[in-house]
């Protein structure tokens, strides 16, 4: 029997927090705008089960690979928790941003931000 590889525990267990830090922070900003709606909250939690299902989608299909042979072998859990991770920071990063707006502007999120700024259509 084959069991789950430590980095593919890791890459569960990260996306798994990332998840609940990106709905905490999301819970606190609707707290601090005065704009908790349980109508959004409930959307929030299906977006995040849709997450979770692509990652227990990709955990069924990688380890099924070697059980049933679709004529390919391709790693899925990594990629897939690498992609659910970097849309879950910057989700996160955003709601920081709006919780304290000087953090948004601070040399803290400088470390997040690309080195590329925009042109804004302008030659230099």
């Amino acid at each position: 029997m084959h069991f789950m590889q430590t980095s593919e525990i890791a890459a569960l267990s990260i996306v798994a927090l990332l998840i609940c830090l990106d709905y905490l922070t999301g819970l606190m900003k609707a707290a601090m705008q005065h704009d908790i709606s349980s109508e959004k909250m409930r959307l929030g939690l299906w977006h995040k089960s849709g997450l979770v299902l692509v990652m227990v989608l990709a955990e069924v299909v990688e380890r099924g690979q070697q059980y049933l042979d679709m004529g390919f072998a391709v790693p899925l859990i990594i990629p897939a928790g690498v992609y659910i991770s970097i849309t879950e920071i910057s989700s996160i990063l955003e709601n920081i941003g709006e919780i304290n707006p000087e953090i948004k502007t601070g040399p803290i999120m400088g470390l997040f931000r690309s080195g590329k700024e925009p042109n804004n259509g302008t030659q230099a």
